[in-house]
């Protein structure tokens, strides 16, 4: 989670940031200040293992999302959100309750109708992986 905070710390100040081999390039650097500077030094192993599993993850929409810092910022955001679902563990903003036709009752993020045909909860039913809200002792 450090990583995430980091990568949102640099992109909403418009810095872009890429893995170079063992090092990290950023830029513009007159954005940085020296105690952002000295952090992305001392946490500089989870940024370049965070970028790259955004580099992977992007695929060919790499230099894209790489090219903005809030492109980047959402799509690891997402990614992070994506893996906790996949824990079984319900991210902060799913703070509403759906009804799905597969899954039951669920968690989920406000505005969904009271009753879905699908959930995101449904990539886990059909994985394997745990749902909150959902009896699998049944």
């Amino acid at each position: 989670m450090r990583a995430q905070a980091l990568i949102s710390e640099l992109s909403d100040r418009g810095i872009t940031v890429r893995p170079n081999g063992p090092n990290v390039t950023l830029s513009p650097k007159r954005h940085l200040t020296p105690a952002l500077l000295d952090r992305v030094r001392r946490e500089k192993t989870q940024l370049i293992q965070g970028l790259e599993k955004v580099r992977k993850e992007a695929g060919l929409d790499w230099d894209q999302i790489a090219s903005d810092p809030q492109q980047l910022k959402v799509f690891y955001e997402l990614m992070m959100i994506s893996e906790m679902r996949e824990l079984g563990i319900v991210p902060d903003h799913y703070t509403a309750t759906t009804e799905c036709e597969h899954c039951g009752p669920v968690p989920i993020f406000e505005g969904v109708p009271d009753s879905v045909k699908g959930c995101p909860w449904c990539f886990n039913r059909i994985k394997g992986l745990p749902i909150p809200g959902v009896n699998t002792n049944e």
